[in-house]
């Protein structure tokens, strides 16, 4: 016999049906305090188990050919490119727990023809005018909005720190204005500078946490419970950076990722190297970097062109007369 969490199985008799190891699987993770993870597994389980009518699927069942027709339904049934990579990348993630265990044997590449990868194409990056025009707008009519603003802009005041780790920060993370945090996804360690407009945010609500051991008033509880906050919390958050979007006039509506992009796209056009914007957000490879940094908008990308293509055709007259007269010597992105 094996303990696995609080249940137990006998290796001589390999576990066949998907839902019964994620429910060992999530026993586990929950005891480590993963509940985010063990959300995500169980939710990609469930999907599956929706499209099969199966509850007792069988890893044995999972064929290249059955995932192809898995994330076809997924997206006729209106899911993005981005949430069907996430179910096949939980999928994925529990064959490859359940053959660490040994508990099964999945054939190599089993999931190479399904999209496992993150569709950028979306644009989740706004200006740095958009981030001031937030900052300035007067919302002391709609407390419940100015407080998701000020999140938002903590989150990109705080080197683009993403929402689920924002409002887990203890007042003991902070010490001679340096934050000290881990990321919840990577666990790395992360050192940030409070600069003064964090600063002055985090004093707007230190009447609101004074009993409390958290530098914002949106969790108060710990573990389970307080991950169950933490997804209501993001719900709203959302909800109500919708809202921001529409009173504001914005073209891209605002969401939880959006500071997080915003800032690595502002260092980017500010020349800093994508080695040093991969290190500020935590990454974990600068591969990931590259698909925050794909979605520039077409303006920027048509005036980055332009400014090419006059290196080799300053004296062709219809070009001037197509742009007008400008230097194009200047490379002000």
């Amino acid at each position: 016999m094996r303990r696995l969490g609080q249940k137990t199985y006998k290796r001589t008799k390999p576990m066949k049906s998907l839902d019964a190891f994620v429910s060992l699987l999530v026993d586990d993770l929950a005891l480590a305090g993963r509940h985010g993870t063990a959300h995500s597994y169980r939710s990609s389980v469930r999907r599956l188990i929706r499209f099969t009518g199966n509850t007792e699927f069988p890893f044995s069942a999972l064929t290249p050919c059955f995932l192809k027709r898995y994330e076809q339904h997924l997206l006729l049934e209106g899911c993005k490119r981005n949430t069907v990579s996430l179910y096949l990348r939980m999928l994925r993630s529990i064959c490859n727990q359940a053959v660490s265990r040994g508990i099964v044997q999945i054939p190599p590449g089993l999931f190479d023809d399904v999209f496992t990868g993150t569709d950028s194409s979306e644009k989740r990056a706004v200006s740095p005018s958009v981030i001031r025009h937030l900052h300035d707008a007067d919302l002391s009519a709609c407390p419940s909005l100015e407080v998701s603003r000020d999140c938002f802009l903590l989150s990109f005041y705080l080197r683009g720190i993403p929402f689920v780790d924002l409002i887990r920060l203890r007042k003991s993370d902070i010490s001679k204005n340096v934050l000290r945090y881990r990321r919840s996804k990577t666990n790395r360690l992360l050192t940030v500078s409070v600069e003064p407009c964090a600063q002055a945010i985090l004093r707007k609500y230190a009447s609101q946490v004074k009993n409390s051991p958290y530098l914002l008033p949106i969790i108060t509880k710990e573990g389970y419970a307080g991950y169950r906050q933490y997804q209501s919390a993001l719900r709203r958050y959302n909800q109500h950076l919708g809202q921001l979007s529409a009173l504001l006039g914005l073209k891209v509506k605002l969401t939880s990722y959006v500071a997080r992009h915003s800032w690595a796209t502002a260092a980017y056009h500010q020349g800093i190297p994508v080695s040093v914007i991969s290190e500020s957000l935590g990454h974990a490879s600068e591969k990931v970097t590259y698909t925050y940094l794909a979605s520039f908008d077409n303006r920027t990308l048509s005036r980055a062109n332009r400014k090419v293509i006059a290196l080799v055709t300053r004296d062709d007259v219809p070009y001037r007369k197509l742009f007008g007269k400008r230097n194009f010597s200047r490379w002000d992105l």
